[in-house]
């Protein structure tokens, strides 16, 4: 944009000379035309005008109305009601440029084209005059007339002027009073049974944790709430996998839920972590005898005995193991060494008294059965053998005696001993 004063005088001037009615209302609605013009192009232009190019022009045109309007009369002419200036508060608008000093009495109204005003006479109505525009770089107020561009340039010319109102939109909104933000809402993280071991935590602290995990499953487990049992003994193995015992309590807790083979699975893992772990290897064995596998029970109880000779659990387990795989005698031999070492145990004593019973020497089997009953009464197991071997010698009545006993005490009684094809 030029710095040099537009030419506003003139070109308001020969519109006001055009008018056949010349009075106030046609007058100003020729500047109110002009003041509309200059918004027009001061958002058309190619480079968007600046604050300062707006007000000097806008204080340019206005200087320009004054003149014209005191050629006709005294009166101080309508003043412009829009502005591109955006409402400021706190901000004090800036001096008003000095107003053009005019020596009246050096006008010459002939010379600039005007006459006196009694002489005046209006011209019949003439063909609007094309627009006058000043060279490209200036902006310029012309005349209400104008000439219409082609129809593309009107195109162009709207969507550029509503891309304009929508920035100054956008720009001259007055900003949002600054509210501090709501402290943010921290929602707790859903309580999962299972989280993942946090990475940072040392290898003391996860022992730490694993224990407290182990202690709160084993009171579960003796409250006989297995499945929450099994969710801690989970959580300690996520923070200690490499505890093999860990894995046989979870066994447990699977194998009092009758889930026989995620028992074994849990034994497996144990045994993995730890080969001799003596825990592992007589479970599994106790887990496949009850799954019929009665060759795998041996080969674990096999296993414990070597490393364990003179335990007289695990010599009962074998000995009740080869008598379920019919080896009555290799049965005998290790409930004999188990009574050796620990004599008169009930349950050593019922395991050799099923030996019997499987090998058919009926009275020996209930010999066994009746010392096992004198030490504790309550064994099931003992009871419901000796039912079988006494009506297979014919005393019917008092095995059935024996069998109802033995099924009152444990109802799945019959079951089990029909596993082992024993009825």
């Amino acid at each position: 944009m030029n710095d040099s004063p537009p030419d506003y005088f003139e070109a308001l001037v020969g519109a006001v000379e055009r008018m056949q009615n010349n009075n106030r209302a046609t007058r100003g609605a020729i500047y109110d035309r002009a003041r509309k013009l200059l918004l027009e192009e001061a958002q058309s232009a190619d480079r968007p005008w600046q604050l300062v190019e707006i007000v000097r022009e806008q204080r340019a045109l206005e200087a320009a109305i004054e003149e014209v309007e005191s050629l006709f009369t005294d009166e101080p002419p309508p003043r412009a009601k829009t502005s591109l200036l955006p409402p400021s508060k706190g901000r004090r608008s800036p001096p008003p440029p000095p107003e053009p000093e005019y020596d009246e009495g050096e006008i010459d109204l002939e010379q600039e084209g005007y006459e006196e005003e009694d002489e005046y006479e209006p011209e019949p109505p003439a063909e609007p005059a094309p627009v006058r525009r000043l060279p490209a770089t200036r902006r310029r107020v012309v005349q209400e007339t104008r000439v219409s561009p082609q129809w593309w340039v009107w195109v162009g010319i709207g969507a550029f002027l509503l891309l304009i109102a929508l920035l100054l939109i956008l720009l001259l909104r007055p900003s949002p009073p600054v509210v501090a933000p709501p402290p943010p809402i921290v929602s707790a993280p859903p309580v999962t049974k299972q989280a993942e071991t946090p990475p940072e935590l040392t290898d003391e602290e996860r022992a730490r944790r694993a224990r407290e995990h182990v202690a709160r499953a084993n009171d579960f487990a003796r409250a006989s709430d297995y499945s929450s049992a099994i969710g801690e003994y989970t959580d300690a193995i996520r923070l200690s996998p490499l505890d093999a015992n860990t894995y046989n309590n979870r066994a447990f807790a699977y194998w009092s839920r009758g889930e026989t083979d995620l028992a074994i699975a849990d034994y497996d893992a144990a045994l993995r972590r730890d080969s001799t772990n003596i825990v592992a290897l007589t479970n599994r064995a106790v887990a496949n005898n009850f799954r019929g596998d009665h060759d795998a029970a041996i080969r674990d109880l096999d296993r414990a005995i070597a490393l364990r000779p003179d335990n007289p659990d695990i010599l009962n387990s074998r000995c009740w193991a080869r008598a379920l795989a019919g080896r009555a005698k290799d049965a005998l031999a290790d409930c004999n060494e188990s009574l050796r070492l620990r004599p008169n145990d009930p349950n050593t004593l019922d395991s050799r008294g099923f030996a019997y019973l499987k090998a058919g020497d009926l009275d020996r089997a209930i010999a066994d059965y009746e010392a096992a009953l004198k030490i504790d009464p309550k064994l099931a197991g003992a009871l419901y053998g000796r039912g079988i071997a006494r009506s297979r010698k014919g005393d019917k009545k008092a095995g059935e005696a024996d069998v109802a006993a033995a099924k009152a005490l444990r109802p799945e009684i019959d079951a089990i001993f029909a596993r082992y094809g024993m009825r």
